[in-house]
């Protein structure tokens, strides 16, 4: 009976799975083989294969389409009741909203934030069934971010800076429809300046952009954002210490004056920055050493929080220098006769006693300190290989120049192609045709008896190493181009003379082997590399110009050589060849000045060797291309003018701007006071006698004969 009922129970659970599988189960299935090695569908798994879901669909934005906003919403269609998830689509892990399906079939996600690009993804599932998905592709370009003044501040001199899509046109405009363009960098920073007249005070400022994937269209211009111009600059800050005549020990001294609040006063020693502070409550005070020792003119400038930088103070002339030994005191027979004001200290550490002679002359009670052993020796000299050098300071940030100062720039430039330039070649041409055209160093012998060359015996040649001749002439112009400054008996200054070698290497190897490149290789002309040792002595002639006058930062010539084209070229392609070198040392002048902002402060070795080089090279490349575009002799600037006026004109303009635009914290050229500076006087005076020397030999000199 046992037996009976176990069957009877297996007999009835076979009967109900036979069942429920024929309810779980839509369509009938062929059964399994015996050999069959896939597994048997459990209950939980058999119940999950229902009914297919209903794929969503996404119907606005429509594929392909622009949508100009950071911010859009995102709509489409699914199967009632259903979840839809947005994916990111940076992750598809990450989803960026959740929607149920209405009564209507249709889901919607509002707000979305997406990211900017040409073929952004979006994708959305069914919450529950992956399988179910809907992707496509729109291009998405948000509004740029305007985030305030020059210094990120709602404080601005007219310059607006912000942040964008990287490459991008931005067009930033005011409230009262006034407009300025920028171009993204490759980080999508961007900057702009208004120029002209910009009302003061609070002004709304927003801002749009354009790329090449989203062009025709503009992306929705960015929040206003408020802005309180302020295009005044501010006037000449004072400098109450030290005063004309003090002498300055070497270890530093504290500088200070009044100012206005808030601004930023720098204090150059010449024109080497030497410390900086803020004026708080109408004053400003700052401590400094490592000034080379000799006599420098101490001025300050400051600029106010919105970037404006005013005029720099009346020069105070200041001597650096360690403080004189005192004289020890002595006394019995052989003692040194003092001299009238010298100030005797007594050699031991007691109480000097009063003088037995009262009230001679120049006897003074002894200071307190002068009895130790250390204040008869000099104060120390500061400074190691480690110590930045004040010429790795001498060239400002090209985004510090205020655009004041670049009009300031643009003006001598023209200045200098007018007064100078052009004065310069009207000259030259005259004495060539006074001369018949023979040079000045074929002149004749005033001793002796002029003989044949072929009636002496020939020397004979020494061939030199030509990487010696070119490594004694680069140490050699190195040696002028640092000496053009202030230099003391400090380690770094030798490190500061192996960075004028590394920047003159530059400055020539580019001045040399780009325009040589371009002949051999795309005109297929010969051309040779000459060394002219005569640069050497412009050289030396810039060095001592810019010591003898104090110009800071000093005008450099760094060529020393020059590229022959092959006797047959034309004179048109000689002069696209000296352009073509002109135009690669402006280049190189303004990568070297982009650099030299975007290397750190000047603290260690390393930051001021690399801050040295990068200052050499953009004072000799800038230099040395306003040089050689001077048309006299035979310089690039004489084969350019005599292809096309307009190119020298422009290349002339151009690097005479930019090395203004360099020099201008010096205020050399440009007096704050209005006045007219000497070297526009004598810049007029020469126009002047060249002008009339030149109108003399064209017509007067033909009229007498």
């Amino acid at each position: 009976m046992i037996v009976a009922l176990i069957g009877a129970l297996t007999v009835g659970l076979l009967t109900l799975g036979s069942s429920v599988a024929a309810v779980a189960v839509p369509a009938p299935t062929p059964p399994p083989t015996p050999n069959s090695t896939e597994p048997t569908a459990s209950p939980e798994s058999t119940q999950s294969t229902g009914p297919t879901t209903l794929a969503p669909t996404i119907t606005s934005p429509a594929p392909g389409s622009f949508v100009g906003s950071g911010t859009t919403t995102i709509s489409g269609t699914g199967e009632v009741g259903r979840e839809i998830q947005l994916l990111s689509p940076v992750s598809d892990q990450d989803p960026l909203c959740f929607a149920v399906v209405d009564a209507a079939a249709v889901w919607s996600c509002t707000a979305v934030s997406l990211p900017s690009g040409p073929d952004v993804r979006l994708r959305v599932v069914v919450t529950g069934a992956p399988e179910s998905a809907a992707e496509q592709t729109i291009a998405v370009l948000s509004a740029p971010v305007v985030t305030g003044g020059p210094t990120g501040l709602a404080l601005t001199n007219g310059t607006v800076r912000g942040s964008g899509y990287p490459a991008a046109s931005v067009v930033v405009s005011l409230a009262g429809g006034k407009r300025c363009t920028a171009t993204a960098d490759a980080s999508g920073a961007w900057s702009c300046t208004f120029t002209g007249n910009v009302a003061g005070g609070a002004v709304s400022v927003s801002a749009s952009q354009q790329t090449s994937y989203s062009a025709p269209s503009w992306s929705n211009a960015s929040a206003p954002v408020s802005l309180d111009f302020d295009l005044d600059r501010p006037t000449a800050p004072i400098v109450s210490a030290p005063v004309g005549g003090d002498r300055v020990p070497l270890s530093g001294t504290t500088y200070s004056g009044s100012g206005e609040d808030d601004a930023t006063v720098t204090v150059f020693s010449g024109a080497y920055s030497v410390c900086s502070a803020v004026v708080v409550s109408g004053s400003w005070s700052c401590f400094a050493g490592g000034v080379a020792a000799g006599s420098h003119q101490v001025i300050a400038v400051q600029r106010d929080p919105a970037g404006n930088l005013g005029p720099g103070s009346p020069g105070v002339e200041v001597l650096f220098g360690p403080a004189a030994a005192a004289t020890p005191d002595t006394t019995g027979p052989g003692a040194p006769i003092p001299t009238m004001g010298a100030t005797a200290p007594p050699a031991s550490s007691a109480p000097a006693p009063e003088s037995t002679v009262p009230g001679a002359p120049g006897q003074e009670p002894p200071h307190p300190q002068a009895s130790s052993p250390s204040a008869l020796l000099p104060a120390p000299v500061p400074g190691g290989w480690n110590d930045p050098t004040l010429f790795a300071t001498a060239v400002p940030a090209p985004w510090s120049t205020s655009p004041v100062s670049w009009v300031q720039a643009a003006f001598l430039a023209f200045g200098a192609l007018l007064l100078l330039c052009v004065p310069a070649r009207l000259l030259a041409g005259t004495v060539s045709r006074a001369r018949n055209g023979r040079p000045f160093w074929q002149t004749v012998s005033i001793a002796g008896r002029n003989r044949s060359r072929v009636e002496f015996e020939t020397a004979p040649d020494l061939p030199l190493n030509r990487w010696l001749v070119a490594g004694a002439a680069v140490t050699a112009a190195a040696t002028l181009v640092m000496l053009s400054g202030p230099v003391s008996s400090q380690p770094a200054y030798l490190r500061l003379l192996l960075a004028v070698m590394a920047a003159l290497v530059v400055v020539n190897a580019v001045g040399t082997l780009v325009p040589l490149w371009w002949s051999s290789r795309v005109w297929c002309e010969r051309a040779s590399v000459t060394f002219l040792p005569r640069y050497l002595l412009l050289v030396a002639a810039t060095a001592l110009a810019s010591r003898a006058f104090e110009i800071h930062p000093a005008l450099v010539f760094g060529l020393l050589g020059s590229v022959a084209a092959a006797p047959g070229l034309p004179g048109r392609r000689r002069g696209q060849l000296a352009a073509l070198r002109a135009g690669s040392l402006i280049a190189l002048a303004l990568l070297g000045w982009l650099t030299l902002g975007l290397l750190p402060q000047a603290s260690g070795f390393l930051s001021a060797f690399a801050a040295e080089i990068a200052t050499s090279v953009v004072l000799a490349a800038i230099g040395s291309a306003a040089l050689v575009l001077i048309p006299i002799g035979r310089t690039s600037g004489r084969s350019i003018l005599s292809w096309s006026p307009p190119i020298w004109a422009a290349l002339t303009v151009l690097a005479f701007t930019i090395m203004f635009g360099v020099l201008s914290p010096a205020g050399l050229f440009w007096p704050g006071d209005g006045g007219v500076s000497l070297w526009w006087a004598g810049a007029g005076v020469f126009a002047a006698l060249s002008v009339a020397a030149w109108a003399w030999q064209r017509f007067v000199v033909p009229a007498r004969h």
